[in-house]
């Protein structure tokens, strides 16, 4: 049952408000003024507000303010004296649902009313089924909808119970270690202990001295392989390795290849790049490159799947409204398509810190282009390169030369077609020409 609250100060429109809802089987509270709308707004859970104009701009819309502060998807609807259309326009811009022009009618009361309360069922219907979009698309923390991910998840399952080393190949700020935990979650049923060892850093002699360093805050800790009895050993950027290193290594790994008697430790290195290489020149030692790489995963960078992007935006702005206590930030169109079109060659990490930099910049409660790095923009000159290419056409060329100068002036024609020296008319006809405009609006 819907709840909605009436706030009216002539008890006789107040009276005919709530016998008008009560009959539709709505539950009603009903007060006179914003005083007492305040009040219950602090108290009781309330999906539709229909409120007195002249109560609601109190205080600078305070009561406004307040209502969509305390429920952020709450409906409001206006009654008021006025049927000017420009004042009826302002009113609405101030994210009301819907005004009500008296003199106030049951049809006109229950057409609004119903059709609010078929706005919440939606949204209620879009949570439900963002929930079930973000359970599907999200494993262990990781985040991604594109097939490469989902074989991503599919390995970490696959290979969560099986004793033998892993190696993940990936960039970095690729996930690797979201992976090596995602592993160790899923291997482990209870809360087992996660050693990450810093491969780089690693000082020489420390393996056959029977001691393992692991990283702990700003330090690295030592744990003494005799007392390691069960867990994960994530060696990071195992490409790294000091050659003196790697034999040592290499019989460290022989020997606790299954944990030993009475151990179940899992194993797994990262590397930043594919060892093959390193094996051919040398650089790496043949048995420990064929030990690590029995299982073997290629950890997609994020240009490899850029239909993630959105979803991981999603996930970093809901992260950081949960962090600041703020309302989650929505992102444009625009910004969107220049996130989803940068190449990031930073990864995961790039973009998480990249979006959280432009949420405690951005001026306002929505993202823009104007809140966009420099960097990622790729702003060009007019002696900036665009791809055109012997064997183009003329008119190919054309709409290559136009798209690249509207997404380095983010999208902003005027600016497009002064830099083009052409008309703001003869871009908009070009653009149609040649069918940019549903480019132009979807990201």
């Amino acid at each position: 049952m819907r709840r909605v609250l009436v706030v009216e100060e002539d008890s006789l429109v107040r009276e005919t408000l709530v016998n008008i809802l009560r009959d539709e089987k709505y539950y009603v509270i009903a007060v006179r003024d914003r005083n007492l709308a305040l009040n219950c707004l602090e108290r009781e859970e309330v999906d539709i507000m229909v409120v007195e104009e002249k109560e609601l701009a109190v205080n600078s819309y305070e009561l406004l303010d307040r209502a969509t502060q305390r429920l952020s998807e709450i409906v409001v609807i206006v009654t008021g004296e006025s049927d000017n259309p420009y004042h009826i326009r302002n009113i609405l811009a101030k994210d009301i649902y819907d005004y009500i022009s008296r003199p106030l009618t049951p049809t006109r009361i229950l057409t609004v009313v119903r059709r609010a309360d078929e706005k919440i069922t939606l949204m209620e219907e879009n949570r439900v089924l963002r929930r079930r979009i973000e359970d599907r698309y999200s494993f262990a923390g990781i985040t991604g909808v594109s097939e490469k991910m989902q074989n991503v998840f599919s390995f970490i399952l696959q290979v969560s119970q099986v004793k033998r080393p892993i190696l993940l190949v990936g960039e970095q700020g690729a996930g690797k270690e979201m992976v090596a935990r995602a592993i160790h979650q899923y291997a482990f049923s209870g809360e087992k202990p996660f050693f990450k060892v810093r491969c780089g850093s690693l000082p020489q002699g420390v393996l056959g001295s029977g001691v393992l360093y692991r990283e702990g805050g700003n330090q690295s800790v030592p744990v003494a392989l005799g007392g390691l009895t069960e867990g994960t050993v994530y060696l990071e950027d195992i490409h790294l390795l000091p050659t003196a290193l790697q034999a040592e290594l290499a019989e460290f790994l022989e020997e606790h290849r299954s944990g030993g008697k009475g151990r179940d430790i899992r194993l797994i290195a990262s590397a930043e790049s594919s060892l093959e290489e390193e094996v051919s020149t040398g650089k790496f030692r043949t048995e420990l490159f064929y030990f690590l790489n029995a299982l073997r995963l290629e950890i997609p960078s994020l240009r490899e799947r850029r239909e993630d992007i959105p979803f991981l935006i999603d996930c970093f702005l809901k992260e950081m409204a949960e962090e600041t206590g703020n309302p989650v930030a929505r992102i444009s169109k625009e910004a969107l398509k220049e996130l989803v079109e940068y190449d990031w060659p930073g990864n995961v990490t790039e973009l998480r810190n990249t979006i959280e930099g432009m949420l405690l910049l951005s001026q306002g409660s929505i993202i823009t282009p104007d809140d966009i790095p420099d960097h990622i923009h790729g702003r060009v000159s007019k002696g900036d390169a665009v791809p055109i290419r012997v064997g183009m056409t003329l008119e190919e060329a054309e709409r290559v030369l136009i798209w690249e100068t509207l997404k380095a002036n983010r999208y902003n024609k005027s600016k497009t077609a002064k830099m083009l020296d052409i008309g703001l008319r003869t871009l908009y006809r070009k653009i149609k020409q040649f069918d940019m405009e549903n480019e132009l609006f979807t990201p």
